[in-house]
């Protein structure tokens, strides 16, 4: 069976469409004859989603770790205003690359993104650890993902306090939690830990994400490591082990140190712990770790939980050197989702990602989801190295390729499902948003949903009632669901058939606002469905709609090239941002675009969403000449505006490139 009938036989298995759950709403309109072109436009749409579906599952988890600790990803400014209008941006940018998730870091340092009773506020947010910054940075946050379509999840690091060994008495952490405080000083990690051997430590940082988890809407749950610091075993926390650690504790460590197990176990109890918890208030909370991507060498650790380890693996060990043992929480049941951070390379000989994925896959997630009660599984949503395709001074092995390798893994990704699915989370945001347009083009051609927690719900949704059309907007009613999926597709298509391909699924709309549909066009030519979407990622029944209008976009632009050309079919509008082509133009070199005949002010390199005129190319007579560059030294490309290629001139490609060869820059004309 091919890999995109697979999809469409999982997603009849998992899904109960039957005429009892289905309502049609048509109002009485006449239509128009449907023309020959339109039969045709049918037969090409089913002929292309037959080709794309294995491209795009219909269930997939897509997230980035968006980072606010140490400056990456946002905020980069203390204006309020700046803020906002930034993180906004970051989540257009998700929506539009068809993500459905971000990970949003609220707490780096024992400090908060959101309104906290027991940790002060970010320093990040104001420039001054415990300066209010006005407003609720996680409130808004939520609220802004949610309004395109993006889960969001938390990401905790749960016992850092400070990566410098210095922290005010003062600190509202210190009153808080100061008695259970550990600086560290060694060759890998200097700084403040709180230390887990105190069972009352454990119970502080239990009550300080439980706090967010009540208080507010939040998708999802995931920690970061930092339980015990990176390095091996320590004498830093000598007061705890004397109080609380058993005298009979056993351990397996390659090592032989008695202290390990003991360490292992004060983690697991915070893992248990927060996770039964989770499921008392909101279960639908998924609970998720972005642990290390190497687990174990100890082959006495794999035997106790009677699995293999992988093969030729050599990197930094959780198991050993953070004390955190996702195996166990695996076995137990204790997380809904694994994300292991794999930020190595296809091509690295020690750290192979296609062996650790498969291994992280298959031996752990799946092996101990097929022994878990009642249906339960945890999904493996593997965390990649984005940064190592965008920044050469990163010296991430094997990612020379850029953007290549990041899809290499993709498709890694998706050979090895574990429990029928799969996902990405990448590191960080902000180079996710440099890869956005060719991971979306290659990949993420259209939106996909969060994989379902089947096991957590046995209930079932009504579908939506009084579909119609105000203004723009499709309008639905219902009692009680908070979540909907929205889906259109042609209308001689079969309702089943339209709901199984990810091509038609347009949006998930949280709340009763409605669903927009500028973009869709004619839609005389299609249908309409809407779907109740629980919190679980369960869809339910569905309400469809076939009415008229025409929904085109308004900003309409227009090209003026001067005799130029280029490889690309230019858009009448844009629906995201758009990086602008170089044309070609043979005798000349292309110097930029603008928006006025005169051709002066500002040039443009890209055009956001919804800028409508015209744009005018300008040229200057070719003067340079192609000039050859030395094939035995290495070289890095950029385009006439200043945009990375590579290390390699492009195929079949025109244009004007400057590579740079050591301190000399050449031009070339291709």
């Amino acid at each position: 069976m091919g890999l995109c009938q697979q999809w469409h036989s999982f997603f009849y298995m998992n899904t109960c469409i039957s005429a009892k759950n289905i309502v049609t709403l048509q109002p009485k309109l006449s239509f128009t004859q449907i023309e020959m072109k339109r039969a045709l436009f049918l037969i090409m749409i089913v002929w292309a989603s037959t080709i794309l579906c294995a491209e795009n599952p219909t269930h997939e988890f897509r997230a980035t770790w968006l980072t606010t600790g140490f400056g990456i990803d946002w905020p980069k400014t203390t204006n309020i205003d700046a803020q906002k209008e930034s993180l906004c941006k970051i989540f257009d940018v998700m929506a539009k690359g068809n993500m459905n998730a971000a990970c949003l870091q609220i707490r780096s340092f024992s400090d908060a993104m959101y309104r906290s009773s027991y940790e002060p506020w970010s320093s990040t947010l104001t420039g001054t650890r415990g300066g209010d910054p006005g407003y609720d940075p996680l409130a808004f946050a939520i609220e802004e993902a949610h309004k395109r379509g993006l889960e969001l999840h938390v990401w905790v690091n749960p016992f850092r306090v400070t990566s410098s060994g210095v922290l005010d008495t003062a600190d509202l952490v210190w009153k808080n939690a100061g008695q259970w405080i550990i600086k560290y000083n060694n060759s890998s990690f200097k700084g403040q830990i709180i230390d887990p051997g105190y069972p009352e430590a454990r119970e502080y940082v239990h009550k300080v994400m439980m706090e967010v988890v009540n208080n507010y809407d939040i998708d999802g749950i995931i920690m970061d490591d930092y339980f015990y610091a990176y390095g091996g075993t320590y004498s830093e926390d000598a007061a705890s082990k004397a109080l609380y650690k058993p005298a009979n504790v056993k351990d397996v460590d390659k090592d032989g140190s008695t202290d390990d197990d003991w360490r292992r176990a004060n983690v697991d109890s915070v893992i248990c712990n927060l996770y039964k918890a989770i499921q008392e208030v909101k279960p639908w909370v998924r609970f998720g770790m972005g642990i290390p991507g190497n687990w174990t060498s100890n082959a006495r650790a794999g035997a106790a939980y009677g699995i293999s380890l992988p093969a030729g693996i050599s990197a930094m060990e959780s198991y050993d050197y953070l004390y955190c043992n996702a195996i166990e929480w695996a076995q137990q049941g204790w997380v809904d989702y694994l994300a292991p951070q794999i930020y190595w390379s296809t091509k690295s000989t020690r750290q192979d990602y296609d062996v650790l994925c498969n291994w992280w896959s298959k031996t752990v997630c799946e092996n101990f989801s097929n022994k878990l009660a009642n249906g339960q599984r945890v999904h493996f949503f593997p965390s990649q190295a984005a940064y190592g395709a965008t920044d050469p001074d990163a010296g991430l092995s094997g990612y020379g390729d850029g953007v290549l390798e990041i899809q290499r893994q993709l498709d890694a990704n998706r050979l090895n499902l574990s429990s029928g699915y799969t996902g990405s989370v990448f590191f960080h945001t902000t180079a996710y948003m440099q890869l956005f347009r060719d991971i979306k083009e290659s990949h993420f051609q259209f939106k996909s949903l969060p994989p379902p927690m089947t096991w957590k719900t046995s209930g079932s949704m009504d579908a939506p009632t009084d579909l119609h059309i105000e203004g723009d907007t499709l309008k639905w009613s219902h009692p009680i669901a908070e979540r909907f999926t929205v889906y259109a597709f042609p209308r001689e298509m079969s309702l089943e058939e339209g709901l199984a391909n990810p091509q038609y699924l347009k949006q998930i709309v949280y709340g009763d606002n409605g669903f927009n549909l500028i973009g869709l066009g004619d839609i005389s030519l299609l249908t309409l469905a809407v779907r109740s979407y629980d919190r679980y990622g369960i869809e339910h029944a569905v309400a469809t709609y076939q009415g008229t209008g025409v929904f085109e976009h308004p900003a309409v632009i227009f090209w003026e090239l001067n005799g130029g050309t280029v490889d690309v079919e230019l858009p009448t509008y844009v629906t995201e941002t758009y990086v602008l082509p170089i044309p070609y133009k043979k005798g000349y070199d292309f110097v930029a675009w603008y928006n006025n005949k005169s051709m002066r002010g500002s040039k443009f390199t890209e055009i956001p969403e919804g800028w409508k005129g015209t744009l005018y190319a300008r040229w200057v007579a070719n003067t340079t000449a192609v000039s050859s560059i030395k094939t035995t030294e290495k070289y890095v490309v950029y385009d006439l505006m200043g945009r990375y290629i590579g290390t390699s001139l492009p195929q079949n490609m025109h244009g004007v490139f400057v590579v740079t060869q050591g301190d000399k820059q050449i031009k070339i004309v291709l």
